[in-house]
């Protein structure tokens, strides 16, 4: 699978995971132990998908440098 494929699904799954938090948040309360573990799921998500990012401007400027 490539990266623009890989960034997509982690976007799909990080919009998923949020939606069932805010869920949690609504049934169980914003403070219950689910909806802390999902909002940590969520950020673990949003930071791997800003690593890819970085990842991805990194190579674009080192290619840039050598032309």
């Amino acid at each position: 699978m490539g990266r623009a494929m890989q960034d997509r699904a982690l976007l799909i799954e990080i919009e998923l995971k949020r939606k069932q938090m805010i869920q949690s948040g609504l049934e169980n309360g914003l403070q219950s132990d689910i909806t802390l573990q999902l909002s940590k799921q969520v950020d673990r998500l949003i930071n791997t998908f800003d690593q890819s990012q970085n990842a991805k401007t990194m190579i674009h400027s080192a290619n840039e440098n050598n032309l």
